[in-house]
């Protein structure tokens, strides 16, 4: 008895320890989880989008106007199906542990009558997107209902992301709980700076896979330097509110605390570039790589492995989406 309480002391630590998201490693954000006891027991999903890195390029144009540095790095190695699959997977249990608690998921039918998505498009999910953040693929769940205001001709959609106004939509559905998932994976970060002095531009490319606390997708194309879009990382379950602009009732929120490292599942490598006014600079490029339907020559390739890529990335995922539902469910309970 006491040999097999030592074996499961053991096993109980091992899993402690290979665990990915934890309390330590996620900022609470919540505020009057006391009052989500008086929440009716059932929630809208209204969003549900992980975001997965492909390629990062960046530019760097010195003061002088004499240099510039360009640096573009793809990652290898993982089909879209599979991030589709990841995806697809944790919205499976973040619904079984919804009802299995005996919560009932509002329909999107009910949402789309509401004042709030009056002037808003109703989509599906299920079809990996390029054109939703710079250098990533944007997935939806398959068969999730999801609202937009706008989509521009690349098929980029606006205002389908967290936003402060979901107090009133809350209030709209009959003050209901409304969850919303923004996550991103990172597995490549760029760096750029000129010298005033000499006029020499640097680049600088560290592989780290990561869940990061703001996304930060780049691209080569801006003037004289980089275009730069940034998408906030948070889970949140959101909980009465009023008008658009006024605070809810209560709010269960989580977001990285700098950044949650992912290991073991990219080789490490490290790039720089540097170009120095009197040397004449041409990027080498090794591979191309697809962003916005596309091609897009890589000066550097990041091979992942496809194993430990998917296994972790669903971890990852799920312990995150996990401590967000867990933590509703436990506060209706109180």
């Amino acid at each position: 008895m006491k040999n097999s309480l030592l074996i499961l002391a053991f096993l109980v630590c091992t899993l402690a320890n290979g665990q990915i998201v934890t309390d330590k490693n996620l900022s609470d954000n919540s505020y009057g989880e006391k009052k989500m006891k008086n929440a009716p027991k059932k929630i809208y999903l209204n969003q549900f989008a992980i975001n997965y890195q492909l390629i990062a390029a960046s530019s760097e144009a010195s003061s002088g106007g004499k240099t510039k540095a360009e640096m573009a790095v793809g990652m290898v190695g993982i089909d879209l199906d599979v991030m589709q699959e990841i995806t697809d997977n944790a919205y499976a249990m973040v619904v079984k542990k919804l009802t299995d608690a005996g919560i009932e998921i509002v329909n999107s039918d009910v949402a789309e009558k509401t004042d709030f998505y009056s002037n808003w498009t109703k989509a599906q999910g299920g079809t990996p997107s390029k054109a939703q953040l710079l250098g990533y693929v944007s997935t939806v769940p398959t068969g999730f209902d999801f609202f937009y205001k706008k989509m521009d001709s690349k098929g980029k959609t606006k205002g389908s992301f967290i936003v402060d106004t979901t107090p009133a939509l809350s209030k709209d559905l009959g003050d209901i709980p409304v969850f919303e998932a923004n996550i991103s994976f990172q597995f490549v970060t760029i760096e750029g700076n000129s010298s005033y002095v000499t006029d020499a531009t640097k680049m600088k490319g560290v592989v780290e896979y990561q869940i990061p606390e703001v996304a930060i997708a780049k691209s080569a194309e801006g003037f004289l330097g980089s275009k730069i879009e940034t998408s906030r990382v948070a889970a949140r379950i959101v909980w009465k509110g009023g008008m658009n602009g006024s605070g809810a009732n209560a709010i269960l929120s989580y977001s990285p605390k700098g950044k949650i490292e992912i290991p073991g599942v990219m080789e490490e490598k490290k790039f720089k570039e540097y170009v120095a006014p009197d040397v004449s600079y041409n990027t080498t490029y090794n591979g191309i790589s697809y962003t916005n339907d596309k091609e897009v020559e890589v000066s550097h390739q990041v091979k992942a492995d496809p194993a430990a890529y998917k296994a972790k990335t669903q971890q990852a995922l799920n312990e995150y989406l996990s401590m967000v539902v867990d933590n509703f469910i436990a506060s209706l309970n109180n």
